[in-house]
């Protein structure tokens, strides 16, 4: 009897000890701790353009190939996604003006034994897309279309990361080539990055930042112990209600308004109209909480003071003021594109230009933003740079922003501004929303989405689009004014992309319908350079009367009841800025009556990146003036080496929509 115990003792002995052993091999079947490829492994790559159609192939001799460690790329000193990770070997690209549209990497990994693993887990990071084969056969591919890939083909993965899982049988017991192709979304495109990671489903793997990141990278988020990143937007009626974003730490969990009308020079709060929002943690910051309250039932045409906090802890902002829509017909707003910002320094000057506007235009009522406020939408000090910087500017004035590419992923717009998105609308990548505003009516686009029809766009926010335009035009709306951060008539390096001209492009497809529903003016960011076109109808230049009147001293020439639209992008509010196309057939430049070369190019090229003029020389906003149907447009510029950095006027534009009889 006992040897029989021991016996069965010793059974299970054997059983627990064949199945720790099994354990042990497939924890380190594909390597140490299960890790078959780490994101900071060193690569083969080619970085001078197209190779032999075999390069994937085991056989291919990639000896002459450069070696550099994950990430690889180019334009970007840290990931877009995790400022924390540095890049990690800086790659070629070609000519300045014309870079490698596909740059390819090699990557041995040796397996000990493949048996027991069902599927391996992948993590990717790549800009703009890429296709991976494993031992020559395609595993997967991110933002390149279906079909055959050339070295031409065309990539855009809107996510830029993502995590999956792909069948182990992909990979053999023994030496396994992993080859990869990263496809740019053009040959002007800013920016490359490269990161892959494999392992086995659930294990850990301790993130790597080897090498040293650009100075102005903080991984540490920062402490708030007050009230920050204030922002006021359009909530709705224009006239009647407002809304509050603010941040804090999760110390404050109140989201408390107290609004006073002005009537005087003294501000008394006990007196305030009280209202309370919700509370929610930053999907980018856990260790902030943001705040959104809408203000309702104001008074038409009145200022007032406001502060945003926690009444229980008595933690308040600094009081600050807006106004509402008034019955005038005349008002006036400011327009500025891309305060985007790679370090603190860069978003003070950013700032700058924000405080000159309001400075310059005194009596705006509002600023239009026509997006990438920030560089890294998922950066939360990005957003603490620009809107912290910017906080006089925005504790006193209502902002009407939409989303740009760099805004385009994880709610990183949306959570920032208190904004009326359309009912059921996903805003994971932005908000499209409109409002009133005097006798015009302002439509605001998010360009971060896509579908099979249109590029940038999903067939939902066209459609909402008409019927949105359709029924201000019922209410009595005289103007018809959209923004949108991926203009179709640009004139510099996106001027040609895929998304732009391409048979889904928005100059495409959506030029027509912004004609059709009668879009008098568009406003345009993403190509850093100043220009405006001459009135546009179904993508040719109509002819137009045109009269010249003096405005404050500089002769401004009026278009008169245009049958069509003029496309205006007013360059950058921030650092960075592009040349002029110089590629494009030169008959598209006769859709423009402004097309001239950046301003800053005469200042040469940027030294950290000779595609581009100096970074930080010239910055532009533009004062736009609505009285009745007379539309003026003054558009202005600062240069840190004219007028003591002051701004003065490059261009003055107007628009006459005459009653016809």
């Amino acid at each position: 009897m006992e040897f029989l115990k021991t016996r069965e003792v010793l059974k299970r002995l054997f059983i627990l000890a064949v199945l720790i052993m099994a354990v042990i091999v497939n924890g380190k079947a594909f390597g140490a701790d299960g890790i078959i490829l780490e994101r900071t492994a060193e690569w083969s790559y080619s970085d001078m353009g197209e190779v032999a159609p075999n390069w994937k192939n085991m056989e291919f001799d990639d000896s002459s190939w450069k070696k550099g460690k994950s990430p690889l790329g180019y334009g970007d000193d840290v990931s877009e996604t995790d400022p924390s990770i540095p890049v990690g070997t800086v790659v070629g690209y070609g000519k300045a003006d014309e870079k490698y549209m596909t740059t390819y990497f090699r990557k041995y990994v040796n397996i000990e034994n493949r048996d027991g693993i069902k599927e391996v887990e992948c993590f990717i990071h790549v800009d703009d897309g890429a296709v991976v084969y494993i031992n020559g056969v395609e595993a997967f591919r991110k933002g390149v279309e279906d079909g055959e890939v050339k070295y031409t083909t065309v990539g855009k993965f809107k996510p830029k990361e993502e995590s999956f899982k792909i069948p182990a049988s992909l990979f053999k017991t023994g030496k396994n080539l992993i080859a990869a192709e990263v496809h740019q979304d053009g040959p002007n495109s800013s920016d490359l990055w490269f990161e892959l990671g494999i392992k086995v489903p659930g294990t850990a793997e301790v993130k790597k930042t080897e090498g040293k990141a650009n100075e102005v990278v903080k991984t540490e988020e920062p402490k708030i112990e007050k009230v920050s990143k204030i922002t006021i937007t359009f909530t709705g009626d224009t006239k009647t209600t407002k809304g509050f974003t603010w941040y804090t730490s999760q110390n404050s969990k109140k989201s408390d308004l107290q609004v006073v009308e002005k009537t005087g020079n003294t501000i008394d709060f006990s007196k305030a109209t009280k209202f309370r929002g919700y509370t929610t943690i930053s999907t980018n910051a856990k260790n902030e909480y943001l705040h959104k309250v809408e203000a309702t039932g104001l008074k038409a045409g009145t200022t007032y003071f406001f502060r945003a906090g926690d009444s229980v802890q008595n933690l308040w902002s600094e009081i600050g003021s807006f106004k509402t829509a008034g019955g005038n017909k005349k008002f006036t707003f400011i327009d500025i594109a891309d305060t985007q910002a790679k370090s603190e320094d860069e978003a003070i000057l950013s700032a700058q230009t924000l405080a000159k506007s309001i400075e310059t235009i005194t009596d705006a009522e509002f600023i239009i933003h026509n997006g990438d406020i920030v560089d890294t939408g998922m950066s939360e000090i990005q957003w603490d740079w620009v809107l912290n910087n910017s906080g006089k500017t925005l504790l006193n004035m209502t902002i009407a922003p939409v989303a740009g590419n760099h805004e385009e992923d994880k709610e990183s717009f949306a959570e920032h501004f208190n904004l009326k998105e359309v009912a059921g609308t996903d805003t994971k990548t932005g908000v499209y929303y409109s409002y009133d505003y005097g006798n015009a009516h302002f439509i605001m686009l998010n360009t971060n989405e896509d579908s099979k029809e249109f590029n940038n766009f999903n067939i939902e926010q066209i459609d909402w689009m008409k019927k949105d335009a359709a029924e201000a035009k019922k209410r009595g709306a005289k103007w018809i004014i959209v923004t949108m951060h991926k203009g179709p008539y640009t004139t510099s390096n996106h001027a040609v992309d895929p998304d732009i001209m391409g048979e889904n492009g928005v100059r495409t497809k959506v030029v027509p319908l912004l004609n059709q529903i009668g879009a008098d003016l568009v406003f345009q960011g993403h190509d850093h350079i100043y220009a405006r076109t001459k009135v546009i109808k179904d993508g040719k230049a109509v002819k137009a009367t045109k009269i010249t009147e003096l405005v404050n001293g500089v002769k401004t020439e009026y278009t008169v009841n245009p049958d069509g639209t003029i496309y205006l992008i007013p360059s950058t509010g921030g650092p960075k800025v592009y040349y002029k196309n110089k590629k494009i057939d030169s008959s598209y430049y006769d859709l423009f009556d402004i097309a001239d070369e950046h301003h800053a190019a005469v200042y040469g090229a940027d030294p950290k990146d000779s595609s581009r003029p100096l970074r930080g020389q010239i910055q532009n906003f533009t004062g736009i003036t609505i009285d009745g149907d007379k539309l003026t447009a003054v558009s202005y510029e600062t240069d840190k080496d004219k007028n003591n950095g002051m701004p003065y006027i490059i261009d003055s534009f107007g628009i006459i929509k005459k009653s016809k009889k």
